[in-house]
């Protein structure tokens, strides 16, 4: 390298004069926003969709009695309680043939039909409608991934005189960082988009049931906690899982985070301090562009930037000892050069790779060249 190219140039200035005259303003502002919500409800309810669809596949029936004196002649079936019902109301007796034979009037008319109205299946109908208002609320409440976002900007204004020069810079920085906190879209698993779609899918597929269907006509009234422990609901499985479902939703608690922070203020820091040191640093570096500046060497270049980074360090430990600053410079050197070497490491294999390849291509065009000579 040539000697001139090796020279910066300088005024000697007076450094804290520099500073002493800067006017400098540091307006920062943040914007940082962090949700975590809790799907642990989505488990539960996805958990025991299939013992629901169990019972809405199978409900519980029984026969209902309903019994009416009529007409005899409109009398559909007769039927032992018909008989004894007429030897209890003996009005209803017409005639008695001479042959015994008894006529009647009216009589009991009994018909039997299945009912799904019982205490388990207006449970799990009103299971149903709550799991559906819950779910909806929740889906309404939760994103489909939690996240953090991270803004900054920064604004760095200052101006000073040095001697009759008057300098000035303006410097804007701004970073915007946001980051999937729960994202599995390469996981091969679904997504929480996916599955609150597929569960609200089963909840519609529920409500077309029979039971369903059925009970909404007769405008059943719902159950309410607690609920009654009948045979079924101690013991069968799929009422279990209901149950359990049901417990769930009654006492769930929120554990969503949500953490906001936003800040907008001028800064009087030691941030600010470091500013007003990089503005002396790049004005120093631009004192190469004055051609009235007198060279000075790099090494004395160098002896003024360590003499800055010094002074810096003094003023944020005033009781860091001469030892300490050598143990630190020592650490950060060997740190720096490891990095280095791992880069040059780096570049020299990237391009020893491609010499191979373009090696293995020459030999592959060579040979294919041979055959075609050879045929």
């Amino acid at each position: 390298m040539e000697k001139e190219e090796q020279e910066v140039y300088d005024d000697s200035i007076n450094q804290d004069s520099f500073l002493d005259n800067m006017n400098s303003i540091l307006s920062v502002k943040t914007d940082y926003e962090r949700r975590e919500y809790d799907y642990e409800w989505i488990d539960i309810i996805d958990e025991a969709l299939p013992y629901i669809d169990n019972i809405l596949r199978n409900p519980k029936r029984f026969i209902i009695n309903e019994e009416e004196v009529v007409q005899v002649e409109k009398s559909k079936k007769v039927t032992v309680e018909s008989i004894i019902h007429l030897t209890q109301h003996t009005n209803y007796i017409q005639k008695i043939e001479d042959n015994g034979d008894v006529k009647p009037s009216k009589i009991l008319n009994i018909n039997k039909e299945e009912s799904l109205d019982t205490y388990e299946n207006r449970f799990v109908y009103t299971l149903i409608n709550n799991v559906r208002t819950f779910f909806e609320k929740r889906k309404k409440e939760t994103g489909v991934f939690s996240y953090f976002k991270d803004r900054k900007n920064l604004k760095f204004e200052a101006n000073t005189i040095i001697d009759t020069e008057e300098v000035a810079i303006s410097l804007d920085i701004s970073s915007h960082n946001e980051v999937k906190l729960n994202g599995k879209e390469n996981s091969g698993e679904e997504t929480v988009a996916e599955r609150l779609k597929r569960i609200k899918i089963q909840l519609d597929g529920f409500t077309m049931s029979e039971l369903m269907q059925t009970l909404s006509k007769q405008h059943v009234a719902p159950v309410r906690s607690p609920i009654r422990k009948t045979n079924v609901i101690l013991k069968n499985p799929n009422f279990q899982k209901a149950e359990a479902l049901w417990n769930y939703i009654q006492m769930y608690e929120e554990k969503d985070k949500n953490e906001n922070e936003h800040k907008d203020y001028y800064d009087e820091s030691g941030l600010k301090e470091s500013y007003n040191q990089a503005f002396l640093s790049l004005y120093l570096a631009n004192r190469s562009l004055n051609h009235k500046a007198q060279p000075i060497t790099e090494e004395k270049m160098l002896g003024q930037t360590m003499a800055r980074l010094i002074d810096n360090i003094l003023d944020s430990n005033y009781e860091i000892t001469e030892q300490e600053i050598k143990d630190l410079f020592n650490k950060q050197l060997k740190l720096i050069k490891a990095a280095n070497e791992e880069k040059k490491r780096k570049i020299r294999k990237l391009l020893l790779d491609k010499l191979e390849n373009e090696e293995n291509e020459f030999m592959k065009d060579w040979s294919i060249l041979e055959e075609t000579s050879i045929c």
